[in-house]
């Protein structure tokens, strides 16, 4: 049986993406402050910041930049690692965004079970999941990104 359609706002998507990230901080103020700072001296733009507490002592930030600013990126998170002492650091050099827009997501309260169920269904793993007041984006590999697209657009009414 088909899911039903949900309308949203529009469908975005980012690809020639690369994923960085630092596990295992321990959690202390400014660390984050620090890190952003140096990557942004660096002139590297990141398309997506994931933090998670592990609701014990430490954090773990993923970000998102052009796969042709990996090599920078790793070596300031190495750099802040080794500064810090985080557990690990960890890459993946093929990944995409893609991200379902809203106008109103008080008002749209099944995106969010939609968006993920359409990803599962379609056998594509989600990796990283970062909302605002008026988008969803999900981090998956970037292989999958075509298969992402037609399933999403099948699922939502989009303009």
């Amino acid at each position: 049986m088909d899911q039903e359609r949900i309308e949203a706002g529009g469908l975005i998507y980012k690809e020639n993406i690369a994923m960085v990230g630092l596990i295992g901080i321990p959690t202390h103020p400014g660390i984050g402050g620090r890190y952003f700072t140096k990557i942004a001296d660096l002139g590297i733009h990141v398309e997506l910041i994931v933090n998670l507490f592990d609701g014990k002592e430490y954090d773990h930030i993923l970000i998102c930049v052009k796969k042709e600013d990996l090599q920078e990126t790793l070596e300031i998170t190495q750099k802040i690692h080794e500064k810090i002492g985080s557990q690990r650091v960890i890459q993946e050099p093929d990944v995409a965004l893609v991200c379902i827009s809203s106008l109103d997501f008080d008002d749209s309260q099944k995106i969010a079970g939609h968006m993920f169920k359409t990803l599962g269904d379609t056998e594509i793993n989600i990796h990283g999941i970062s909302s605002s007041v008026s988008s969803l984006t999900c981090m998956i590999d970037g292989r999958d990104l075509e298969k992402a697209l037609n399933a999403l657009r099948k699922a939502f009414i989009l303009p």
